[in-house]
């Protein structure tokens, strides 16, 4: 019998592929793993093999997180320090964030490790079906979307260090393509069949990770032992409540999910105002973003990774706690067997660097002051560690209701993610409508702050309660993209159904359950 499930994505092709899985006999995993290789076809610039992630996964009732973040490169080099990198300051139109790129800024590829070990412990249907269509889709050519077309734009001063890339990504007049062009990624066609085969030690140990050493060169500190000492880790998650509500989030590598069950937790102390896109509204929010904020202090990042720090900083004076930057994309899938699986993965804004024999673009983990934070004294994470993430892949369990999501936007993240749960639990908005539903983030004293959709006068208590206001007057990639693939009770049966967001060309779609 064919499962019934439900994928949510950020391109029409990402959730079709997933789909696809299901129609084959696949679970929950089998079409996350096929929509997550699709991703990195149709959002190359968001995701792809050469990136990291973090999955969240619920089979058989069980929670768990597959922590396929990247590691500090280095093992065995003789210069240990940090390669020299490139600045760029990106330009989001009221806001801009600074970055680092070049072969310098690149950490430990790991996403193709993550999807193979996801894999081999859960999936049924054969790898080489999951991989079909992407590869198919990567060597006659994807359609620029707009949402391709919006980040090609964002990232062309950093696609344009390395000619190969530049061309890939140039339209006919050799600027940065528009939607609707074309794009061919013949190499990494080839690289996906090989994955299906071979499995990921010839990225790790073969021609694939000698052609990635070669392509970097001097210029970077990544060295053939990097490579092959990845490993991928099983992890339980944090599990918090809110209200009546139960949150599944990662923790280390990830500061989000902690970040956002600790602002979860000062919304909780007061009831919400009623009108959820109202100013007093936000005011809650923003104030709740503060503290949190405020309360993560000078020592959160050296600490993170500190064995009962994350248990102890969630535990204090809080009843949610009960256990252990830039270009990212998200998959969520929900199956009619109960099974789950959410896919935050990442190439940061790119190091600005093609593999050409393998097709892969690679990350510029290093070069984002959130994933490797940076002091005088040099970097925080030594080389072998792990590097920090924002990704967040959640799963929310509420009156019966199961809601997976996740979305991409850097340190706006947690705050996607944070309005998804409120809007579901406080105000019972109806999955589409929560992924549309304007959004608010504080960081660094200002309150950037979506107007669209919000009543008249919104502005006017949030003008008095913080310092700096950010208006941003559309909807657009600084605030995320919130992909939900939910499974809702309904007259005794289970209702799929799903949300992309508009927001990164989102889209979602749904295999009916057989036994409905």
């Amino acid at each position: 019998m064919i499962p019934g499930g439900v994928v949510a994505g950020g391109n029409p092709l990402t959730v079709e592929a997933g789909l696809q899985a299901l129609r084959l006999g696949g679970n929950a995993v089998d079409a996350a793993v096929a929509a997550k290789l699709m991703a990195g076809v149709c959002e190359p610039l968001l995701t792809g093999l050469a990136g990291g992630g973090l999955i969240l996964c619920r089979m058989q009732g069980e929670v768990k997180i597959l922590d396929c973040f990247s590691d500090v490169p280095g093992r065995g080099h003789p210069d240990p320090t940090p390669a020299p990198m490139e600045i760029i300051d990106l330009d989001f139109g009221p806001d801009t964030q600074r970055f680092l790129y070049g072969p310098g800024s690149a950490a430990i590829p790991a996403l193709a490790q993550g999807l193979w070990v996801l894999h081999q412990a859960h999936g049924r249907v054969p790898l080489a079906a999951l991989v079909k269509p992407a590869a198919e889709a990567a060597r006659a050519g994807i359609t620029v979307s707009h949402g391709l077309a919006l980040s090609i734009g964002l990232l062309w001063p950093i696609l344009q260090a390395d000619p190969d890339l530049a061309a890939m990504f140039a339209g006919p007049n050799g600027g940065p393509a528009q939607a609707g062009g074309l794009i061919h990624q013949r190499a990494l066609a080839d690289t996906l069949e090989r994955l299906a085969v071979e499995g990921p030690d010839f990225l790790t140990v073969g021609d694939g990770a000698e052609a990635t050493l070669r392509r970097l060169g001097d210029a970077a500190r990544m060295t053939a032992a990097d490579l092959a000492g990845y490993t991928p880790i099983w992890r339980d998650p944090l599990v918090g409540r809110y209200r009546d509500a139960t949150v599944y989030v990662p923790g280390p590598p990830s500061q989000a999910g902690a970040m956002m069950l600790r602002t979860l937790r000062h919304l909780q102390d007061e009831a919400p105002v009623a009108d959820a896109l109202s100013g007093d509204r936000v005011a809650q929010l923003g104030a709740a973003m503060t503290q949190t904020e405020v309360e993560r202090g000078g020592d959160w990042v050296r600490r993170l990774f500190e064995r009962g720090f994350i248990d102890g900083w969630l535990a204090a004076d809080d009843p949610l706690a009960s256990g252990g930057a830039g270009h990212t994309t998200h998959v969520s899938v929900t199956d009619s067997e109960g099974n789950a699986v959410s896919i935050t993965s990442s190439l940061g804004e790119t190091a600005g660097v093609l593999v050409p024999e393998t097709g892969l673009i690679l990350n510029n983990f290093l070069g984002e002051s959130d994933v490797n934070p940076i002091t005088a004294q040099g970097p925080l994470r030594p080389v072998g560690a792990r590097l920090l993430t924002m990704c967040c892949p959640t799963l929310l369990e509420h009156r019966g209701a199961t809601y997976v999501m996740g979305s991409g936007g850097s340190s706006r993240i947690r705050s996607a993610l944070a309005h998804g749960i409120i809007y579901a639990v406080d105000h019972q908005m109806s999955v589409d409508a929560l992924v549309r539903a304007p959004r608010c983030h504080f960081e660094g004293g200002a309150l950037r702050v979506e107007a669209v959709g919000r009543p008249e006068g919104f502005l006017e208590p949030l003008r008095s309660a913080f310092e700096q206001v950010i208006v941003f007057e559309e909807p657009g990639l600084f605030f995320g993209g919130l992909h939900v693939a939910a499974s809702l009770p309904s007259g005794g049966e289970a209702q799929l159904t799903g949300a992309g967001d508009a927001r990164r060309s989102g889209t979602h779609g749904v295999v009916p359950d057989p036994s409905t």
